[in-house]
């Protein structure tokens, strides 16, 4: 994948797929990615810590747009689904 390609999906919600691994989040480019995690891409979502029970910030580095297998928009409705079913999957009782 090219830059110019990858900066059209920039502050969405996306499914890619780098390294052999498909994740899902919010894709951070530029100055903010470069500050977060020293790379020119990131991709950020929230995940439950099963000790504490709270939701927490993960990000994950995307060194190029290059390694980018693909990408595809994902409904933020469908984003918020997979946390709430992630925090029921959590939930006791």
């Amino acid at each position: 994948m090219t830059d110019d390609e990858l900066q059209q999906f920039a502050d969405s919600t996306v499914r890619l797929t780098f390294d052999r691994q498909a994740l899902t989040g919010k894709l951070i480019t530029g100055f903010e990615a470069q500050v977060r995690v020293n790379a020119p891409y990131a991709l950020q979502w929230h995940d439950l810590n099963p000790t504490s029970g709270t939701k927490e910030e993960r990000l994950v580095a995307i060194p190029s747009a290059e390694v980018v297998e693909s990408i595809e928009l994902v409904n933020e409705n469908v984003s918020e689904e997979i946390e709430d079913a992630a925090e029921d999957a959590q939930t006791p009782g």
